[in-house]
């Protein structure tokens, strides 16, 4: 599978930054509730976070979600138009190099013929012969999708409507993928005269 490419992104010095003096003292002078309720989401939106803006106020995270749930679109059209009296600091940010994170669905082809093999592919138990080739053609795709096209695993359980777990067992089980831990029934491999060959 190709690596995905790296792109750069701004994110949060750390992720529980204070607020600053400037802006404590603003929030905590507001007495008008609405007024305070618009403050306190112009800080969300700018990237602050509940447990910030709730250790200023002396109140719980979920106490400064619900103020924020209440604010007024012009009051904070207001709030936002007057720095001066309702100071918004931006928070501390740093450049950092992350996989791009578009998103990967699989190819039309290999999602429909997913789709048309899945429900024969789950009826397969360890010794069932009835649909075996089926079942391996399935999983045969699945890490097609996974290791050629790029799609994750759990985009993949996304699409076809399983959990992630049940595709991992399914690879480990057919030998694609090494399991992280071999305790569970689930991971044992196939014997190979339950194998049914696709070429």
């Amino acid at each position: 599978m190709e690596k995905r490419p790296r792109i750069k992104k701004q994110i949060a010095v750390t992720q529980h930054q204070t607020l600053p003096f400037i802006a404590t003292a603003a929030v905590n002078l507001v007495e008008d509730a609405p007024t305070r309720a618009a403050y306190v989401k112009a800080l969300r939106m700018k990237g602050w976070t509940l447990q910030a803006i709730a250790s200023a106020l002396g109140v719980t995270r979920e106490r400064i979600r619900q103020i924020e749930n209440t604010a007024s679109p012009s009051l904070l059209v207001h709030i936002l138009s007057n720095p001066g009296n309702f100071p918004v600091p931006e928070l501390e940010m740093r450049e950092v190099e992350v996989a791009d994170s578009t998103l990967v669905l699989p190819s039309e082809d290999t999602l429909k013929r997913l789709l048309e093999l899945q429900p024969f592919a789950q009826k397969v138990r360890w010794d069932h012969a009835e649909h075996r080739a089926v079942a391996e053609e399935y999983t045969a795709l699945l890490w097609h999708a996974h290791s050629v096209e790029g799609v994750t695993i759990y985009r993949l359980a996304k699409c076809i409507g399983v959990t992630h777990g049940a595709i991992r067992f399914r690879l480990a089980r057919y030998g694609y993928i090494q399991p992280i831990t071999g305790k569970s029934k689930a991971y044992t491999p196939i014997k190979d005269k339950n194998r049914v060959s696709l070429l």
